[in-house]
């Protein structure tokens, strides 16, 4: 008999063998509390832009301040919109920023960003105009 023939024989019953304990596992996972689990979605290849403006969740800021303004989507209703004021976490081309989101950038993209001038040229200069970076929300 060839190796490969037992070994298809004795595979199937060593797994069966094995004794696991995934029903108690799965338990666990389901009885969590709700605040010990925060899973925050990374958005890449985001499109950036720059912004000269006030913020439409209230609070007047000034161009050398790290906010970006955020996409009518993700942004939401209400006033203020439910992400004021969260931070979060910027890269492009091997810079990192951490950001307020203070601002609705009804013209960008599901993902993109409206970034104030200062932060916008903390990652490239002005004339670039439109720059493709990553971000998350900050935990």
């Amino acid at each position: 008999m060839r190796f490969g023939t037992l070994l298809s024989l004795v595979l199937p019953v060593a797994a069966f063998a094995y004794p696991t304990n995934s029903s108690a596992d799965n338990y666990q996972l389901a009885n969590r509390n709700t605040g010990e689990v925060e899973l925050h979605k990374r958005f890449s290849n985001s499109r950036w832009t720059f912004f000269n403006r006030c913020g439409a969740c209230g609070k007047v800021n000034i161009p050398s301040d790290f906010v970006v303004a955020l996409n009518s989507a993700q942004y939401g209703q209400g006033f203020p919109g439910p992400n004021c004021f969260k931070k979060i976490t910027m890269t492009y081309q091997g810079k990192t920023a951490t950001a307020t989101i203070v601002d609705k950038c009804p013209g960008c993209p599901v993902g993109g960003l409206d970034l104030s001038v200062g932060l916008f040229t903390f990652f490239a200069p002005e004339s670039q105009g439109v720059i493709f970076g990553e971000w998350n929300f900050s935990a």
